[in-house]
């Protein structure tokens, strides 16, 4: 047993995360008036955000390093008998960066102290991963509206999708595209472990705004020990509390009465008339045991109300509504410093609503959607010498949610409606969706200095992990069943072509089976990279893998993929041109990959999830309920029971292959120009294929590497940042982009209404069947060719799939301006232009929806959007009013006007090729306000 536990802590030793930092890092040289390293020179580190203070000495070249530091603001101390000693203030430390330092000492011949400032290190030298860093007190004072880690994301230069769902059409917040991979592409982390969906790849739970430290927002991650993605990483780390008691009272209010009039569209479903959002907080932190054991915590309650009016889609009525509800949601942190160089935490969050009311569009559609939310993290990070370090994290997260009609009735069913693409009559069922996601990561760093061969900076990564997910549904439409007792008794759904009257004809009818996605996945991934520094040049060499072992629902291996299947080699080069930290040269390459989600491995369970018979209509126009319910006026079509779905016997993950060259220059002490090209491609990506069989029923489908399904960006981008003494702060940033592929990176469903819908793995496309044309199978192939023309597909083509992406845009402007007027007045001001996204007219594929591109797809294009925010907020100082108050008592007073000019073109128009083509689906939302009053201490 001691054999063991000692190989065990070898292991821990020499093993790290594989996962994004929770900290930043200082880095530094110290020489003489000549240039000449001192070595021996005793630094100190001092910060509120550290508990303690941390001690290094310097390297004989005169280098020193303070890894695992928590991001702030530090006093470092230089200390070297015979000469001055040297207290520098305001050295920022961000999170996953290096502030790079040199400092000059000179002798002194009495003891004698000089006071110097740090720059604001706002080019990191050492990098190609191009990176923006919010901080809390940016997050506390830039206006944003949803007040999410989403929703600051759409500050990041580059970034699409975010002032709208994209994937719903509408101006509600959406979630981020990356380099065009959409949101699906994308990594959330949250102190340094994943809490992204499992079955989507979706955001995640929700963790209070008001808790987060800093974000770092990772375009380009070439370093390997960033987490696996094919667009972003959004890396956020928590607060910790303090050595001093503090925290705020919070009262946030976006009333329905402070909002303009919305102009007329067709999304009045999802899109209210009118909304108010209320939010009251809660956040206190401070010492348990000072500079050892800290805490914080944060409470949310949120009390969201919708209202509507009444409308019509064309003919089709939607009466007015309101709905309500209420949501709360924690946070909590300690914090438990061993020693000076030993730290351990944990974390958690939960979120959950507590009362839902009412409800908007048609009133036999109206859901309640029940979640609970559950998430903790362990972290332990140790200096173990002066040049080597070691992490540690242990993670869980749990989302378990429940929609179900409002009455609870399961017996109408769900209709389809083709000339509006809307449903009616009732929602689709009862749908569970639960996320399980467990993660342990281990990291080691070691610092080498070599004469000759520059200095190294050696990083090991380890990580396991296991997800699963349960997607169940029981649909609706039991009491419309014309054909019960068949092995299809899930329910039912029912296409019309108009609903004129509340009468029309039918088209198909879809008689469900049981729906059962219910998987997991586990496996573990490693990298390795050397960061070799000299002169000038720092390069970055290394790799990434991982293994994934796939589930069925009864826990039998499907198949799996081992360490080289996903390696991916990456290499960036850094290049200081003058030597002064001012014009830096950066290159990038790498490969990219991605254990997968769960959701299309469900098709391979032992009882396929999708079962289904689908019946053609050959019964009388406009029938009545008996009629419809007839099933001597239904003519079968086909059925899908354990469906022949096969996987390739030499399936390979997907891949992406990313380019980038960038030149940063800084302009004076706190100025900044960055000009970056990236270009990225992904080709045989993933699909589910349909494919000719020659045996009856004649088809069948193939997971495999799909060559026709493919992405493509490139992407130019200008970005400014600086400051003027203190009081005004930019942040801007011009992007050009173009995202073209057969699929983009999200859910993309066949019309604005309809739940199901192509995902990131598996979709329709390469579902068009390819029958040979033999007088034999000429009936067959006139089926396929009419009920899945548009999807494309092997030896058919893409069939217009490829093309500009919905979440692209072809240029966008971003500008945020902060300005620190007297008096205690901070004003704020985002600013957005968009060229437009792009859109399409969707054809009818009539056995599956509105899924085909006749005009191809991103051939249209909305009208360009402007958003302006402005936020004022006013801090008081209460003892200066009221001696009874206490001198540390803060009263703030915010208003942040949303939308500012009012604009409120489109963001979406409807896209099926119906009789409500091209009119506008959903706009910007209209100018709103919302009213903050804090009290701090």
């Amino acid at each position: 047993m001691r054999k063991i536990y000692f190989i065990f802590l070898l292991f821990l030793l020499f093993i790290c995360s594989i996962y994004a930092k929770e900290t930043g890092e200082i880095s530094g040289k110290i020489v003489d008036e000549e240039g000449n390293p001192l070595p021996g020179v005793v630094v100190t580190a001092k910060s509120p955000k550290l508990q303690g203070q941390r001690d290094t000495i310097t390297e004989q070249d005169g280098s020193f390093t303070f890894p695992l530091l928590p991001v702030g603001t530090y006093t470092l101390i230089y200390e070297l008998p015979g000469f001055a000693t040297i207290v520098q203030d305001n050295v920022i430390v961000q999170l996953g960066m290096v502030t790079s330092l040199k400092i000059v000492m000179r002798p002194a011949k009495i003891e004698e102290k000089v006071l110097v400032v740090a720059e604001t290190p706002l080019i990191d030298k050492t990098s190609t991963d191009t990176s923006y860093r919010i901080s809390s007190e940016d997050l506390a004072i830039i206006p944003s509206q949803a007040r999410t880690v989403p929703d600051v994301v759409k500050f990041t230069p580059g970034v699409t999708g975010v002032r709208s769902n994209t994937r719903r059409g509408t101006a509600e917040v959406g979630l981020p595209s990356f380099r065009g991979e959409g949101e699906e592409g994308n990594n959330w982390l949250v102190d340094g472990l994943s809490m992204r969906g499992v079955r989507l790849n979706n955001a995640g739970i929700r963790v209070n705004y008001d808790a987060i430290d800093e974000i770092q927002i990772i375009s380009d991650p070439f370093s390997p020990d960033l987490a696996s993605t094919f667009g972003g990483i959004v890396n956020a780390v928590t607060k910790t509390g303090g050595n001093d008691f503090h925290g705020e009272l919070v009262l946030l209010l976006r009333d329905k009465k402070l909002q303009a009039s919305r102009e007329t569209q067709l999304s009045i479903a999802s899109e209210p008339e009118r909304f108010s959002r209320y939010n009251w907080y809660l956040n206190f932190g401070g010492p348990i045991v000072k500079d050892r054991l800290w805490f914080f915590f944060s409470n949310n309650i949120f009390i969201d109300q919708d209202v509507t009016k009444e409308n019509y889609i064309d003919y089709l009525y939607i009466s007015k509504g309101s709905q309500s509800l209420k949501t709360n949601n924690f946070f909590g942190k300690l914090s438990w410093a061993l020693t000076n160089n030993h730290n351990i935490s944990f974390s958690s969050a939960y979120n959950r609503p507590f009362k839902q009311r009412g409800g908007i569009g048609r009133p036999e559609l109206y859901k309640i959607d029940f979640f609970t939310d559950y998430m903790y993290r362990f972290n332990y990070k140790g200096i173990i010498s002066s040049n080597t370090f070691v992490e540690a994290s242990l993670g869980q997260v749990k989302i378990e949610s429940l929609i179900r009609p409002k009455d609870d009735d399961l017996g109408p069913a769900l209709y389809f409606i083709e000339d509006v693409a809307q449903n009616v009559n009732n929602s689709l069922g009862k749908v569970i969706d639960n996320e399980r996601r467990a993660d342990l990561t281990l990291r080691l760093t070691h610092y080498l200095n070599t004469r000759g061969l520059g200095e190294h900076e050696v990083g090991l990564g380890f990580e396991y992990y296991r997800v699963s997910s349960e997607f169940r549904v029981d649909f609706s439409g039991k009491d419309e069943d014309p054909f019960p007792e068949n092995g299809f008794d899930s329910g039912t759904k029912y296409y019309f072509d108009t609903w004129r009257n509340n009468r029309g004809t039918p088209t198909f009818l879809w008689e469900y089976g049981p729906f059962n996605f219910v998987n997991s996945i586990r496996g573990i991934g490693l990298y390795f990279k050397d960061k070799i520094t000299w002169d000038r040049f720092t390069l970055m060499l290394g790799f990434r893998s991982a293994t994934q072992i796939n589930y069925n629902d009864k826990g039998k291996e499907l198949w799996k993929w081992d360490l080289r299947d996903f390696l991916s080699p990456r290499a960036s080069l850094a290049i200081d041109l003058a030597r002064d930290g001012k014009n830096i040269l950066k290159l990038g390459w790498g490969k990219f990959s991605d254990v997968t989600t769960t959701m299309h491995l469900g098709f391979f369970n032992p009882q396929a999830p999708i079962q289904f018979r689908r019946y053609g209509w050959i019964g009388p126009l406009n029938p009545d309920r008996n009629q419809l319910h007839n099933p001597m006026n239904w003519k079968f079509i086909n059925e899908e029971h354990q469906g022949p779905f096969e996987i390739s016997g030499n399936l390979k993950p997907n891949f992406l292959t990313k380019y980038l060259v960038e030149f940063d220059r800084k302009l004076g002490a706190n100025w900044a120009l960055k000009t970056r090209f990236v270009r990225s491609q992904a080709k045989d990506l993933l699909e589910l294929l349909g494919v000719f069989d020659p045996s009856p029923p004649y088809y069948k489908f193939i997971f495999d590497n799909f060559e026709y399904k493919r992405r493509d960006y490139k992407g130019f981008e200008i970005e400014v940042n600086g400051k003027i003494r203190e009081k005004f702060v930019l942040n801007a940033s011009y992007s050009y982009a173009s995202a073209k592929g057969t699929n983009p990176g999200q859910v993309e469903t066949g019309s604005w209404s309809q739940e199901e819908g192509s995902t990131y793995y598996v979709g329709l496309f390469g579902n068009h069947i390819f029958v040979p044309d033999l007088p034999e199978l000429r009936e067959l192939k006139k089926l396929f060719d009419w009920g899945l023309g548009g999807l494309g597909g092997r030896e058919i083509g893409d069939e217009g799939w490829y093309g500009k992406l919905p979440y692209s845009v072809d240029h966008n402007v971003k500008m945020n301006i902060v300005y620190f007027a007297p008096f205690e007045i901070a004003f704020s001001t985002a600013l957005e232009w968009i060229s437009g996204y792009h859109w399409e007219k969707l054809g009818l594929v009539p056995f599956f929806g509105y899924y085909a591109f006749p005009e191809g797809r991103g051939s249209r294009e909305t009208p360009s959007h402007l958003y302006v925010d402005v936020g004022v907020e006013k801090r008081l100082l209460l003892s200066d009013f009221f001696k009874i108050f206490p001198e540390n008592l803060i009263f703030d007073v915010r208003l942040d006007v949303f939308n500012l000019l009012n604009s409120q073109k489109p963001i979406s128009f409807v896209k099926e090729d119906t009789i409500v083509f091209g009119h506008v689906w959903a706009r910007q939302e209209p100018r709103q306000a919302r009213i903050a009053i804090k009290f701090k201490w």
